[in-house]
């Protein structure tokens, strides 16, 4: 069993997982299981505490999870600093183009 947590994770990962899954915002996420735990205390706890499990055992990304960019937490930002360094090598391309041409 590996003890540490996913990047992005508070608990055990569960709402981290799931937003990074869907692309959603995981604090938004976060916010909806609160409201769901101060209303169904007990389901909320058996729900969070068997998507844990299912998390840990079968999802085959909860290495790939420490791979993104340090200091990015959310996948938005991870998505934008990819299409910005995609950007920066297509205008470094073009200033080359124009120098030779």
């Amino acid at each position: 069993m590996n003890p540490e947590r996913p990047d992005g994770a508070l608990l055990a990962g569960v709402c981290a997982g799931i937003a990074r899954a869907f692309k959603w915002n995981v604090w938004v996420l976060r916010a909806l299981f609160i409201g769901f735990l101060a209303i169904k205390t007990l389901a909320a706890v058996l729900v969070y505490a068997a998507l844990a499990l299912l998390f840990y055992f079968f999802d085959s990304e909860w290495g790939a999870r420490g791979k993104t960019s340090p200091g990015l937490s959310s996948p938005e930002l991870s998505e934008r600093n990819e299409r910005i360094a995609e950007l920066e090598r297509r205008f470094r391309e073009l200033e080359g183009s124009d120098d030779r041409g």
